[in-house]
């Protein structure tokens, strides 16, 4: 959302006769390859990308913090040090990510959980969508215990 107040920012003060904003000559990124660049390491990057983004930051530095604040919280994820949730929570509170921290303190013990243990249901998901494509192709059309034993057949 950052990004898009920015251009229309941009936009608003070309059109009210501001200073004469410079013609591009290239291509802007996509959203999704803006958000791949706010997420990379600065080293990853080619040396365009990272002029793009020291101009975006030096237009919207609350971008830079965001970006910094998005970097930290795939960390903690991958990480099980969960002490640094609560500073990060704090700190995301009063940055754009604020609904985002929000909805985390809401739920504060599942994601505590989410982080320091290991249990996934990954190895479970593709019999889950199985049963739930015989689920709808049966339904309106045939009972349950018809659809328990087609269910059971087909594992």
């Amino acid at each position: 959302m950052t990004v898009a107040r920015w251009a229309a920012d941009r936009c608003a003060h070309a059109d009210s006769g501001g200073a004469a904003q410079p013609h591009l000559t290239w291509k802007a990124p996509t959203r999704r390859r803006c958000a791949w660049y706010l997420s990379q390491d600065p080293d990853q990057i080619d040396a365009e990308a990272r002029l793009f983004l020291g101009h975006l930051f030096a237009q919207a530095p609350e971008l830079a913090t965001v970006a910094d604040l998005a970097k930290r919280f795939v960390s903690l994820l991958s990480g099980s040090d969960i002490a640094e949730l609560d500073e990060w929570i704090t700190q995301a509170a009063n940055s754009e990510l604020k609904s985002f921290a929000n909805g985390i303190a809401r739920d504060i013990d599942a994601v505590r959980a989410a982080i320091t243990t290991s249990w996934t249901t990954s190895p479970v998901e593709g019999q889950i969508s199985r049963i739930k494509a015989i689920k709808r192709q049966m339904y309106g059309r045939a009972s349950y215990p018809l659809l328990r034993r087609r269910v059971l057949l087909a594992a």
